[in-house]
């Protein structure tokens, strides 16, 4: 018998294009994002959401109000130190003008040594922050009452241009009024002087002068220092010294009365108060004050001045020296104060996100299980923690889903697995009927009616599952779907539900294992099965879902169904001898049937309705 060639069982290759649709739902899936990351993700939007703002706005409240605090701070020391400064010159120009008044009404002498020396004896105990007091009288003699010492000198004074200038003054000028702070070389400091014009018995005598120190000053400068942890000062103008602490140690001796610049101060925060200011920030709104601050040998400070009018011709410039670790310590205290509300909002988002993947845990296990239905993989369905879990609602969902898959599982026994997977992963529409091209395959034991005769219902039942859990591997692992059960047989075919290009191949390659198997059994002493005639044949058919709606087959009918029956059945009585035969049609090696994977020994089957080859192998296993 001629044997085909192998060129003639080899299907044509075909080459599947992709699916736009599927490409596109991929791409639309990767765009997802899943509850596991969405829920911690929400959880920490809505701490920042309610935290955030929180923060913010107590930052911005906390920084607003140290500002505003530290500008009222500034102005309070500042009006402090004008108060202490004023208290201390004011009652020296009261007590000047009083003893004006009273040397106007002839009430003391000024001329009268002995008179006048009890007289500025008292004016030297009411102020005790005059360092003394002198008469320089119309013919330039200078009479002076130090506190310490009480001498005088009444000797007329040559070519003192002071003396000449301040006489001229208190001859035009009747008010008293404070002259040009200077230096006094036999003090070695720096002398405030308020002076008045004397007239005596009408005429005009001379000029009263009251001296206070910068000494004197500096102590309540130092004061003020030492109680509010500030640099206290005092200056004429910008730049020349008055009174700060520590003054008499910055005192440059020298033949000039000019006061000491800024420069020759030995204090650094006082010499380089000017040396670099910069405008500041972060403090209030300032109504008498100004502010700047400057870098003095790595350490910034914030100068807070004022200006004071009055006490000289000039003007005079008072303030305070604060280290800007000082002043931005309120400001440091908010950050601080926010820092932290940050970093507890981290540890809560974190919180938020641990305690969110822990709640989304279940529902992650839940949507494995729910694949691993998707995939038909019924026994992989395992959920500890929904189980486990104290949530009711879980514990329901889970004993909920494993019983839907172990009834799933139960189903898919009945169905076939590739129909019960299409109709998982496709749409209801992909199994409804077409026409399609397939290769079908009936199987029947010749004989089992004699066979099952005499025997038990549970072993005739046990010998065909014995019989049909050989088969069925088979025929599943070739892509085929077993279509129904006949009894003692079955019918199966290949190309449907999904497309197989080599459907009529698969079948062959399963025919002949099957014939392999059960040779093999039968070789290895088990019970002997009755005769199995295995009939192959490839045409069309119409496949999908046969039936009313309450209760619908996927199966296949067409004489293709008919012609497959009739060529296993022509095999009735033929090669009696043989464990297994198999007729293959014609059309199913014109299909691309594997003639070498069935053909062993073949000859035409006269018997059936097609064409048909007999297969019938032979030799061992």
């Amino acid at each position: 018998m001629q044997k085909y060639p192998a060129s003639f069982t080899k299907g044509p290759v075909v080459m599947s294009k992709p699916n736009q649709a599927t490409g596109q739902g991929q791409e639309a899936e990767s765009r997802q994002i899943s509850i596991a990351t969405l829920a911690p993700l929400l959880l920490a939007a809505l701490v920042i959401v309610a935290v955030l703002p929180v923060i913010v706005t107590g930052y911005i409240i906390s920084t607003d109000t140290a500002d505003r605090l530290l500008g009222e701070r500034a102005e309070l020391i500042v009006d402090g130190l004008e108060n202490q400064i004023r208290s201390e010159l004011d009652p020296v120009a009261s007590q000047l003008n009083y003893a004006q008044q009273v040397i106007e009404k002839d009430l003391v002498n000024p001329g009268d040594p002995d008179a006048f020396r009890v007289f500025a004896l008292g004016l030297l105990a009411a102020t005790p922050q005059v360092e003394g007091v002198a008469i320089v009288g119309n013919d330039r003699s200078i009479r002076a009452w130090q506190r310490n010492t009480f001498g005088q000198s009444i000797d007329p004074v040559e070519d003192i241009p002071i003396i000449d200038r301040a006489l001229a003054t208190a001859r035009v000028q009747k008010n008293g009024y404070w002259s040009d702070p200077l230096v006094n070389p036999t003090l070695n400091d720096v002398m405030m002087n308020y002076r008045v014009g004397l007239t005596y018995e009408g005429a005009f005598f001379g000029v009263l002068a009251a001296a206070v120190t910068g000494e004197a000053l500096s102590d309540y400068v130092a004061d003020i220092s030492q109680q509010l942890g500030v640099t206290a000062f005092v200056l004429l103008g910008r730049d020349r010294i008055i009174a700060y602490p520590g003054h008499r140690s910055g005192i440059i001796t020298s033949n000039s009365a000019e006061l000491p610049l800024l420069a020759q101060a030995r204090n650094p925060v006082i010499a380089g108060m000017w040396s670099d200011p910069r405008p500041i920030r972060h403090v209030g709104d300032l109504t008498h004050t100004e502010g700047h601050r400057t870098t003095i040998e790595g350490t910034r400070y914030t100068y807070f001045t004022r200006t004071l009018n009055g006490y000289s011709p000039g003007s005079l410039t008072i303030g305070v020296a604060m280290p800007a670790a000082d002043t931005a310590r309120d400001r440091w205290a908010s950050t601080v104060a926010a820092a932290l509300g940050i970093v507890l909002m981290i540890a809560s988002m974190v919180t938020a996100w641990y305690l969110g993947r822990r709640i989304t845990r279940p529902a992650s296990e839940f949507n494995a299980a729910l694949n691993a239905i998707a995939r038909l993989e019924f026994d992989a369905v395992s959920l500890p923690i929904l189980e486990n879990s104290r949530v009711k609602e879980w514990r329901k969902m889970a004993r909920s889903l494993v019983s839907t898959a172990a009834a799933l599982s139960a189903f898919q026994t009945y169905l076939p697995r590739s129909l019960v997977r299409r109709i998982f992963n496709v749409s209801r529409g992909a199994v409804r009927s077409r026409e399609r091209t397939v290769t079908l395959m009936f199987a029947d034991l010749e004989g089992f009616t004699a066979f099952s005769r005499g025997r038990e219902a549970s072993a005739v039942a046990a010998h065909l599952n014995d019989l049909f859990g050989l088969m069925g591997p088979i025929l599943e692992e070739s892509g085929g779907v077993i279509d129904k059960y006949t009894g003692d047989g079955l019918l199966a075919f290949w190309g449907a539900p999904d497309p197989q290009p080599d459907h009529a191949a698969r079948a062959c390659r399963a025919a002949a294992q099957i014939a392999r198997v059960v040779r093999r059994r039968a070789a290895d002493g088990g019970e002997a099965f009755p005769r199995l005639r295995l009939g192959l044949h490839t045409g069309p058919v119409v496949v999908g879902n046969i039936g009313f709606p309450g209760r619908i087959d996927y199966t296949l009918v067409g004489d293709t169904v008919n012609a497959a029956e009739r060529t296993e059945t022509a095999l009735r009585g033929v090669e009696p001898d043989q464990p297994v035969v198999i007729a293959v049609t014609r059309a199913v090696l014109e299909a691309g049937g594997n003639a070498d994977a069935v053909l062993v020994e073949e000859r035409p089957l006269e018997q059936a309705p097609l064409p048909t080859v007999l297969c019938t192998p032979s030799g061992h296993p």
